[in-house]
């Protein structure tokens, strides 16, 4: 089963759609799967990120936050 990596973002959010859009050719492309989530969901999550948003989590782990750096993220995930 392939992991699944979380992108935090809030209803409504341009820059969340945006990373969206960008990062499911580049996790499809890498062998993850991405679901968006809202931030405001967990205490945790809202507490840790709050405004700064959208961000990328591999489980626990801060893989990126925007701005992203496109070419890095996709080399950081094709190499996992």
């Amino acid at each position: 089963m392939r992991r699944t990596l979380v992108l935090l973002g809030r209803p409504g959010c341009h820059l969340c759609e945006e990373a969206l859009e960008r990062l499911e050719p580049i996790c499809r492309s890498a062998g993850f799967g991405l679901r968006a989530a809202d931030v405001d969901a967990s205490d945790i999550w809202r507490e840790r990120h709050g405004l700064r948003i959208p961000v990328l989590l591999d489980g626990e782990t801060e893989l990126g936050a925007w701005p992203f750096d496109w070419n890095a993220l996709a080399t950081r995930l094709v190499g996992r």
